[in-house]
């Protein structure tokens, strides 16, 4: 009995093994560790940092010269926030140009472009800020008045329309609908920021009338850019949601656009007024509607204006400063690094100038950059001993995301074998369920292909990238630039190629 207990058992072990052998998993384990590089920076598709430019004001945050921009690492888009009256002075005229000689000149540098048009801005200092609305709209007779903080002023003052107004709406369902038939859809652009409620676009009026708008008319804004943008992403700020002060209607339109595949943006990390409030979340007042959508969407993170968080003191935390009282030791860095795990942010800004941002903070720029969004680490390689014309090979390759955020386009992992022959073995490398922070981290992998008849039995080099086929763009990983050849490809090990059986 005993005698045929061990046979059994010799013969599940024996079975086992052939079953190994003949998918190809037994073998070598390649330990890529010992490559991890955490300190270059890496330059991927679908994420990175952005800079504002027009920011509310057609000559806010100009770019001094072309390489403040394009030697910033990881520099993916221009984020244009304008106001509604500089792209249509006239009723049905409109004047494109305005943003398209800045699209033409960074979408031909490889840079993306995001929107936001505002319908209210605060400042007075040209017709297109006093009314973001055109001016021609409310001589259509579309209701709305002229405040600061609260109060009714005079015609010198900025002009807010009724949000609700019947004529507004009709006029800015016409501009939406023109502006969406020219640039929805296209390759470079990474987002709309709805923007149509509320000062500079943010949804409140807090620095106009005060006057609160009910989920109904927030919602009907929201499907006005749903009814016309069919193919880009849409984006809202978290304040478009808070100024809601009945928590069940925020509730309900938090579930709304997370139900429509929105996402969110944060403008407001380290504002002055959020250091004492916010402290414990970072200065990000509203995390839970991040909460809502990060695993499905990428989310946007706004630093307050960088040169007047100098300006207070408060990203080196000087004496006197709110981040000096209770900031509990932490830097302005700290803040936005907490923040940026917080809100889990594909896409992050400086919001200010970029060569002032960058000659203060030049390590704190490719940290961040290779935090936002997605990192990917690959953990170890394990390769059969022997690779066999004709017979299948599985890979199993374990993977970890160190970024904040899922990336959500599917990667394409190539493995190439390099030698007398050479091939590229493609695959859905699945990166998209590598998700930060799981319980267990790493993600095991496995890739069968099959060495074709074409291969002569020799000794190969075995190399991987992975790769973002709709964007013609290869994927960086955290691993040494001196293992990666000219087409960005990671040498991991030899492998022998042997005769078919």
């Amino acid at each position: 009995m005993e005698m045929n207990r061990i046979s059994r058992l010799h013969a599940v072990i024996l079975s086992l093994c052939l079953v190994g052998i003949q998918a190809g998993v037994l073998g070598r384990e390649i330990d890529m560790t010992g490559h991890w590089n955490d300190r270059i920076a890496l330059e991927n598709p679908h994420k990175g940092w952005y800079h504002h430019f027009p920011d509310n004001h057609i000559n806010k945050y100009v770019i001094r010269e072309d390489a403040d921009l394009l030697k910033l690492p990881g520099m993916d888009h221009l984020y244009i926030r304008l106001a509604w009256a500089y792209l249509e002075p006239k009723e049905g005229q409109f004047d494109w140009e305005v943003i398209d000689d800045i699209i033409d000149k960074w979408v031909g540098h490889g840079l993306g472009i995001s929107f936001r048009i505002s319908c209210k801005e605060t400042s007075t200092d040209r017709v297109e800020q006093q009314f973001a609305t055109p001016k021609w709209v409310m001589e259509a007779g579309a209701k709305g008045g002229f405040y600061r903080s609260g109060q009714q002023v005079g015609p010198d003052g900025p002009w807010e329309p009724v949000f609700d107004d019947p004529v507004f709406l009709e006029k800015l369902e016409n501009f939406l609908r023109a502006f969406a038939a020219r640039y929805d859809g296209k390759p470079w652009l990474r987002y709309l920021d709805i923007g149509s409620i509320g000062d500079w676009g943010e949804g409140h009026t807090h620095s106009g009338s005060r006057k609160e708008y009910s989920y109904e008319l927030r919602k009907k804004h929201i499907d006005l850019h749903l009814k016309y943008f069919k193919a880009s992403p849409l984006v809202i700020s978290d304040d478009y949601v808070y100024s809601l002060s009945d928590d069940r209607e925020q509730k309900r339109l938090r579930r709304y656009i997370a139900e429509q595949g929105i996402s969110y943006r944060d403008d407001s990390i380290l504002v002055n007024g959020y250091i004492s409030r916010n402290t414990d979340t970072w200065t990000v007042r509203s995390p839970q509607f991040f909460e809502d959508v990060w695993r499905t969407v990428p989310t946007v993170l706004e630093l307050e204006h960088y040169g007047g968080v100098k300006r207070q003191g408060n990203w080196l935390a000087k004496p006197g400063s709110s981040l000096a009282k209770y900031g509990r030791g932490k830097s302005g860095a700290d803040f936005f690094r907490g923040a940026l795990g917080l809100l889990h942010a594909t896409y992050i800004g400086y919001h200010g100038y970029a060569h002032e941002w960058l000659a203060d903070n030049p390590e704190l720029t490719v940290e961040l950059l290779n935090r936002c969004g997605y990192w990917y680490f690959l953990h170890r390689v394990d390769v059969p001993d022997t690779l066999r014309v004709g017979e299948p090979c599985t890979v199993r390759m374990a993977w970890e995301n160190k970024g904040v955020a899922p990336a959500y386009n599917p990667y394409e992992l190539r493995i190439r074998l390099e030698g007398p022959d050479t091939r590229d073995f493609g695959f859905d490398s699945r990166n998209r369920r590598w998700v930060p922070g799981a319980a267990d981290p790493i993600y095991i992998e496995q890739y069968t292909f099959v060495v074709t008849e074409e291969f002569r039995p020799a000794r190969y080099v075995m190399k991987v990238k992975l790769h973002a086929p709709a964007e013609k763009r290869d994927v960086s990983l955290a691993l040494d630039p001196s293992i990666r050849d000219a087409r960005n490809y990671y040498t991991v090990t030899s492998v022998d190629v042997a005769g078919a059986r």
